[in-house]
C-alpha cells in the first residue's frame, strides 16, 4: 500500500489546494473578462467571482472546523477573511469611496489582532493535529494486514520500566513539543492525542485517543472510533494499538537516554 495514502486528507490541506486554485481561477476570470472586453461588454476586468468564492470558503471552513474542533476561533476567523474578501468584490477596485477603503483597513486591522491575541491557541491546535496524523502513521507505517477492526476497548500493551521521575520529565517534553497532551493522575499518566478534536480545551483524555502508562509499568491504548476512521483501510487493531505503545516507548527510550531531538526526527519522517 502506498505510504502516503493510509491516511485520508487532512481538512487543513484545502486551504492550500483552493488558494492555489484560487490563482489559476483568477487568471482565467481575467482573461475572459478582458476577452469580453475587447467586444465591446462593459463590464469590470476584475476578478470579482473568485474573490466571492475565496471568501465563501473560508467561512464554510470556519463553520466545520468549529464542528470539528469546537474552537470558536475558527469560524470568527474565516468570517473575518470572508468580509475582507467581499469587501474587495463589491467595490473596492472600481469604485474605491473612502467608505469601503476605511471599512477594508479597520477589517484588516481586526484580522492582524484576531491572530496576535489567539495565536497560542491556532498554533497549538495545529502543532497537535499534525503531530497526531505524525503519531498515527508511524503506528500504521509496518502494518499491513487488515481485518479484526475497531473495537471500543482498550488494548493492553505490556510493560515497560521506567521511574515517577523519569515519566514525568519525558511528559513535560511530549506536551511541550505538542506531541500529545500529557495528563497526571496518581496512579498513571495519559498521553492524549487526536485527529478530531481538539487538545487545547480538552478535560478528559477518554474523549480522544490515548496512551496510558501506569506507575506499575503496564502500558494501556485506547483508539478512538473517529481516529480510527481516518486511516483509508481497516488495519488490524491489535496491532495498531500494539504499535501506537511501541511508538510511545520508544520515544521514551530516547528520551532516558538523552536523544530528544530524535524524536522529532521520527515524528517528522512519519511515513
Amino acid at each position: 500500500m502506498n505510504y502516503y495514502s493510509k491516511l485520508r486528507w487532512s481538512i487543513g490541506l484545502y486551504y492550500p489546494v483552493v488558494i492555489f486554485s484560487s490563482y489559476i481561477i483568477a487568471i482565467l476570470e481575467l482573461m475572459l473578462r478582458r476577452q469580453l472586453i475587447r467586444q465591446g461588454m462593459d463590464i469590470s476586468s476584475h476578478p470579482y467571482i473568485t474573490y466571492t468564492f475565496v471568501g465563501s470558503f473560508f467561512i464554510l471552513m470556519g463553520i466545520i472546523q468549529w464542528f470539528k474542533y469546537r474552537l470558536w476561533q475558527y469560524p470568527v476567523l474565516g468570517l473575518i477573511v470572508g468580509v475582507l474578501c467581499f469587501l474587495q468584490a463589491a467595490n473596492f477596485y472600481d469604485h474605491p469611496e473612502p467608505f469601503f477603503i476605511a471599512l477594508y483597513a479597520i477589517t484588516f486591522i481586526i484580522l492582524v489582532l484576531f491572530i496576535i491575541i489567539n495565536w497560542k491557541v491556532l498554533y497549538s491546535q495545529e502543532r497537535f493535529e499534525i503531530n497526531s496524523r505524525r503519531l498515527f502513521r508511524l503506528a500504521a507505517e509496518m502494518i499491513k494486514e487488515t481485518g479484526n477492526g475497531f473495537t471500543e476497548r482498550p488494548f493492553s500493551a505490556g510493560k515497560i520500566e521506567f521511574t515517577r521521575e523519569e515519566l514525568q520529565e519525558f511528559a513535560r517534553f511530549i506536551n511541550g513539543k505538542y506531541v500529545a497532551r500529557s495528563f497526571h493522575y496518581a496512579d498513571k499518566t495519559v498521553f492524549a492525542f487526536s485527529m478530531n478534536k481538539s487538545l487545547v480545551r480538552l478535560e478528559d483524555p477518554k474523549d480522544v485517543s490515548h496512551v496510558v502508562f501506569e506507575q506499575n509499568g503496564n502500558i494501556t491504548v485506547y483508539i478512538a472510533a473517529k481516529d480510527y476512521s481516518e486511516y483509508v483501510a481497516r488495519f488490524n487493531f491489535d496491532r495498531l494499538c500494539g504499535s501506537l505503545a511501541d511508538v510511545f516507548s520508544r520515544f521514551l527510550g530516547y528520551y532516558r537516554q538523552g536523544l530528544e531531538s530524535r524524536i522529532i526526527t521520527e515524528l517528522k519522517t512519519a511515513r
